[in-house]
């Protein structure tokens, strides 16, 4: 009889090896695609872990306006934090932003998912991964972009708004 110690070593190996069946299937893919689209792959995967910090920039900025907002006693109004909802929303949008460049670089290699998704870079992935190629990798790629499109119209100026107020 197996105890449960035998069982939960065997999750891993399992996630394991879904993880390094997807990764050998997209390289496969891959390696098809013609240079300048692997090329805009990678940039896409740069700027997928670059947008990956910004919700953590933002949540700071909006938890120091919160903070800032609490401690003025101005609990009824904004008073001196008004910034404040502001910050709370370039926090959400920063969020979808995230997800942007992960719809596009889909949608350029009509794959779906790509090695962008930040899911396939842990070891631990529960099932196997349904690797889809075409139009429907297109439109899953389309769907994931438009979820990430407030974010992308707005991210842009509130980083530059915030360049312009340091200097």
């Amino acid at each position: 009889m197996k105890n449960t110690a035998s069982l939960q070593g065997a999750v891993p190996a399992k996630g394991t090896e879904y993880r390094n069946e997807f990764l050998a299937q997209f390289q496969g893919y891959l390696a098809t695609q013609p240079p300048i689209v692997r090329g805009l792959h990678i940039v896409l995967k740069v700027l997928a872990m670059i947008c990956f910090a910004l919700p953590i920039i933002f949540f700071v900025i909006a938890i120091y306006y919160t903070i800032l907002w609490a401690t003025t006693g101005s609990f009824t109004s904004l008073g001196q934090a008004t910034s404040l909802p502001l910050a709370w929303v370039n926090f959400g949008l920063s969020c979808s932003f995230m997800v942007f460049p992960w719809g596009l670089d889909a949608m350029l290699m009509r794959a779906f998912p790509t090695d962008a998704f930040l899911v396939y870079a842990y070891g631990k992935v529960q099932k196997p991964v349904r690797f889809m190629t075409g139009l429907g990798a297109f439109f899953a790629g389309f769907g994931i972009m438009c979820a990430g499109a407030p974010g992308a119209a707005a991210i842009p100026a509130a980083i530059w708004q915030f360049i312009q107020g340091l200097f």
